[in-house]
């Protein structure tokens, strides 16, 4: 029985719950704090990333015991940051695999697009020489 810590910037499916709960026995699904998801949500595009958010999410994080969930997904060095800080305490850090679907209708000379993601499954963040 473990937690699922999830920071992403939207909450989680049925399906994602569902499934959670048969592959990892996750029987708690933890989310920040509605400052820290609203900060993780937008990163702040400079050149260095400011390492503040990154120990904002450590700090929320510290709760956490071995082998317990996280779900992280969002903006690529943070994310990078997160999912190794995760494997070096013995987290599961997971991002989430989706199929994308794309709808297009055409409305005289104007075509609108559509994507729509349907969750596949989870995946384990690993190091490279681990797989």
């Amino acid at each position: 029985m473990s937690k699922a810590y999830c920071l992403l910037n939207h909450s989680l499916t049925q399906k994602q719950t569902e499934e959670l709960s048969a592959r990892f026995t996750v029987t708690e699904i933890l989310y920040p704090p509605k400052e820290l998801s609203a900060t993780w949500t937008q990163i702040p595009a400079t050149e260095v990333l400011d390492m503040r958010v990154i120990g904002a999410v450590t700090d929320w994080l510290s709760a956490a015991q071995a082998g317990d969930v996280l779900i992280v997904q969002g903006e690529a060095g943070s994310t990078f940051l997160i999912a190794d800080y995760a494997l070096k305490r013995n987290l599961v850090p997971l991002h989430a695999v989706t199929k994308r679907v794309s709808q297009e209708v055409k409305m005289g000379e104007q075509v609108e697009k559509r994507n729509v993601f349907e969750h596949v499954c989870f995946r384990k963040y690993t190091y490279y020489e681990d797989l």
